[in-house]
């Protein structure tokens, strides 16, 4: 329990699924003791901000957040760059590695999300970053009604009939998801590998995606985002925040 704690930075609650999985049951305060008894517990808190949000009924694999996070640290001498998509529903990801996030990159980017995607992609929700529209950024903006000029991204998601959703601005955790996924890849992934060439980095994030799909979620309560997907073509859909 302590290896696993140190290795993967899991919580107690998910060291106690894993466990329970393994014939080991253990509830969750007393992992936490032991946790704090080995000083183990994260050295760092962040406050939550609390936002109000409408709980929108969205059927399964309805939304999918996107968002950008830049590789820590670079490889080989150059700044790379991991794209994020994830969700809502089943917290079923998928990343890729480019290097620049550059108009192009997110379309090949939602093109590769399309193929790989075990379901059909109704709709997709980004921040308000120049890569993915022009809304707030650039010249002719697209929010002037006399001067409408659509981003390449929502171009081709017309194409694709998928829908686009931008967050506020100045209100990340309106695609906390895939915010929150960020944070795990820094804590889990980042923090505790090095990368020699792109291709080791893009070897090591496919097994970490293959990885993060197989894990028990606080959010959904113990199961695995492989195994909400499942339950999602059986059940009927969950609110989601939209």
């Amino acid at each position: 329990m302590i290896e696993l704690r140190k290795d993967k930075n899991r919580c107690a609650l998910k060291l106690s699924w894993q466990l329970a999985k393994e014939g080991i049951v253990i509830h969750k305060n007393t992992i936490q003791k032991i946790i704090k008894k080995e000083n183990l517990v994260r050295k760092y808190r962040v406050k939550k901000l609390k936002y109000k949000y409408i709980k929108v009924p969205l059927g399964k694999v309805e939304l999918v957040e996107i968002d950008i996070k830049y590789v820590p640290n670079l490889v080989s001498g150059k700044q790379y760059y991991q794209f994020t998509a994830i969700d809502c529903a089943s917290r079923w990801r998928y990343m890729r590695i480019y290097d620049d996030y550059s108009n192009g990159s997110s379309m090949k980017f939602l093109k590769e999300l399309i193929v790989i995607a075990p379901f059909r992609i109704r709709a997709i929700k980004t921040d308000n970053g120049a890569n993915f529209t022009n809304r707030y950024t650039g010249y002719l903006k697209s929010s002037d009604p006399l001067n409408p000029r659509l981003h390449p991204l929502d171009l081709l998601c017309q194409k694709l009939n998928i829908i686009h959703y931008l967050i506020d601005p100045g209100k990340p955790a309106q695609n906390g998801k895939v915010e929150r996924s960020h944070r795990t890849d820094q804590e889990t992934f980042y923090d505790k590998n090095t990368f020699k060439t792109l291709k080791d980095l893009k070897t090591k994030i496919e097994i970490w995606n293959n990885e993060y799909n197989n894990l028990e979620h606080c959010g959904l309560n113990g199961k695995t985002p492989n195994e909400m997907l499942v339950l999602l073509s059986i059940n009927e859909p969950t609110n989601v925040c939209g």
